[in-house]
């Protein structure tokens, strides 16, 4: 009696470490999606739980370890849901919704988007590049194989399995975004399963021929060189493009001034200079990039012809735009929330405007029968995770898929997945 006594309460102690564990993982997360690397620091993880910062070097030997441990857990929580749900059988889009459902459910864990590989180390690096890859190349086996039976349609899955990786990880970021209360957690995964099965076409057995936008990332091509504001305005353009790919690619917190002034043929002196600190640099990358998208929405919305045309042709320029190696627009992946309030009202404002546009544009597609009855708010704001990722695969993607991924991703969203 005594011994199962003794051996209940050792089993009750596991289980509140483990739980506390959970919450632990769980708080470092959301503090890494919400706030970036550099902020989710011990303190302040501690801060917010209520525990003091010695008690969690129980959980994480310093920073960097909360940051590897972060990106394991999401892998291999990942990767469980998926061997979980293939293990259950059913056709391919089955599997891939039980994913969805059970990796997003209400009460699941949030996971810490893998946002910034390159503050690790090599080795830690490597692990979760590992883990990732195996996972994208389990999704990519089962579109493969569920195309072949006929339970799906054609798709490149080497870009296709990534992009349900991007939008299945941007759900918890597409929250952060949200000016309301609106959507709530449930809308956003419904909108994602929307998208991967049949798109926003009515008809989805028609081709779109759409023409690409014209809008450019930088508009100093031609720079009269007697012109000192329109030198110094493509210099900073310069800067702010460069220091955008470095931070797409590393992250912002393992991108240090000196790589961006290097890889533009100036000193750091030169982008204090024209910039300003690296919070300042920060602030005026996501200035850029919400400049781009709101020209892209503006041409989306003057386009001439039908709204599906027009929508995938934003589509289009977003990918496109987001694989321009050295100009991409800042992808707004993590650490929005530590951004000054006055930047993050601009960008509040600014998605704001991106939304009704874009909902415009939904419901002149529903009136013109070209776009089918969603929830347009949730679909529209589910939608980037399939393109703002791009920038983190850039180095895995060949140049064919590169070159193939913004078309692939427009008819992603236009008909989803299932045959045709």
């Amino acid at each position: 009696m005594v011994k199962e006594h003794m051996t209940s309460e050792k089993a009750k102690a596991r289980g509140g470490r483990g739980s506390k564990r959970a919450r632990v993982m769980e708080e470092a997360a959301r503090t890494l999606n919400s706030h970036g690397v550099s902020n989710a620091s011990l303190p302040a993880i501690a801060a917010r739980l209520g525990v003091s910062r010695a008690a969690l070097y129980y959980y994480f030997e310093d920073q960097e370890d909360l940051v590897f441990q972060s990106y394991r857990r999401s892998c291999e929580h990942m990767a469980m849901h998926l061997s979980e749900a293939e293990a259950a059988g059913g056709d391919a889009m089955t599997k891939l919704q039980r994913f969805i459902d059970n990796l997003l459910a209400e009460d699941a864990p949030q996971l810490a988007a893998l946002s910034d590989l390159a503050y690790l180390r090599l080795e830690q690096r490597n692990i979760i590049n590992g883990l990732f890859q195996a996972i994208k190349a389990s999704i990519a086996g089962l579109l493969a194989s569920g195309a072949a039976r006929g339970e799906l349609r054609e798709c490149r899955a080497s870009i296709v399995a990534p992009a349900i990786l991007g939008m299945v990880s941007w759900i918890p970021i597409a929250q952060q975004w949200q000016s309301n209360e609106s959507l709530t957690h449930g809308d956003l995964v419904d909108a994602v399963k929307a998208i991967l099965t049949e798109g926003i076409a009515t008809d989805r057995r028609s081709t779109v021929d759409f023409k690409p936008l014209d809008v450019a990332l930088a508009h100093h091509a031609e720079v009269n060189l007697f012109d000192g504001h329109a030198v110094a305005a493509a210099k900073q353009d310069a800067l702010l493009g460069a220091a955008s790919w470095l931070f797409n690619l590393k992250g912002v917190d393992a991108t240090s001034l000196d790589e961006i002034a290097m890889r533009v043929g100036v000193t750091k002196k030169v982008i204090y200079h024209n910039l300003g600190d690296k919070e300042t640099l920060v602030a005026e990358c996501y200035r850029r990039s919400f400049r781009h998208y709101e020209a892209v929405a503006r041409a989306a919305r003057d386009y001439d012809g039908p709204r599906i045309a027009a929508i995938m042709a934003a589509n289009h320029a977003f990918a496109r735009a987001s694989l321009m190696e050295g100009s991409a627009p800042l992808s707004p992946l993590t650490g929005v929330e530590a951004l000054p309030p006055a930047v993050r009202e601009e960008i509040g404002n600014s998605t704001d405007f991106l939304m009704d546009i874009f909902l415009g544009l939904h419901a002149e597609g529903q009136a013109e029968k070209t776009v089918r009855k969603l929830n347009a708010r949730a679909i529209v704001a589910a939608n980037p995770g399939g393109f703002e990722w791009l920038p983190k695969w850039f180095e895995t993607l060949s140049d064919a898929e590169r070159e193939a991924a913004p078309l692939e991703l427009a008819e992603l969203y236009r008909i989803g997945l299932f045959p045709i």
